[in-house]
């Protein structure tokens, strides 16, 4: 299995990169094969152009680091997203690289007026996110917008199956809490 681990987290030592590394652990001690995308390490440009917008309608790109990316996802059968949650949602640059990368015929397709995912090579994903804010109140009270429009509106729409968010609160939380989420990590990988 191809596990692809999608990082979008500025900070060098942020917690982002601590599951990070709890899930390349993970992987290596699985003996499974991966490749990591680290949105910020790679300079990634989330803003569509003018060109870009005119070849998103035809499934095309110009940006090599765009077709590095699909090629990558292309043979990816396990995604894991790491980023922390900003204003109930993933930060620009996450938001950015599945508008410029997730393009019509590559991701998705249009049959009787909907869409229809293509990436159904990806089986099994895993979205971890980190929050100041209470996962129960995002969930009860804001909607669960990670899962309405993170997890179902691109990653299932995009043809993704199996999809699970966790997500640890940091929000008044200690080492010992953080070391128990970082051990779990490994039953979701």
């Amino acid at each position: 299995m191809n596990t692809t681990v999608i990082v979008a987290n500025p900070s060098k030592d942020s917690f982002s990169k601590s599951i990070m590394e709890q899930v390349l652990n993970t992987l290596k001690e699985k003996d499974k094969s991966y490749e990591i995308i680290d949105l910020y390490n790679d300079d990634f440009n989330p803003i569509m152009s003018e060109e870009d917008v005119k070849l998103y309608t035809k499934g095309e790109t110009k940006d090599e680091l765009v077709k590095k990316y699909q090629n990558i996802l292309k043979e990816t059968n396990q995604l894991v997203c790491i980023f922390p949650i900003w204003w109930n949602s993933c930060p620009a640059i996450l938001k950015g690289f599945f508008d410029r990368v997730f393009l019509k015929e590559f991701a998705f397709t249009e049959k009787n007026k909907r869409p229809v995912g293509l990436l159904t090579n990806i089986t099994s994903g895993l979205v971890i996110t980190t929050s100041e804010t209470d996962t129960d109140y995002m969930i009860k009270e804001l909607g669960n917008p990670i899962e309405a429009t993170f997890v179902k509106g691109i990653l299932n729409m995009a043809g993704a199956t199996n999809v699970k968010w966790i997500n640890e609160n940091l929000a008044d939380n200690n080492e010992e809490s953080k070391n128990k989420f970082l051990h779990s990590i490994a039953s979701y990988v």
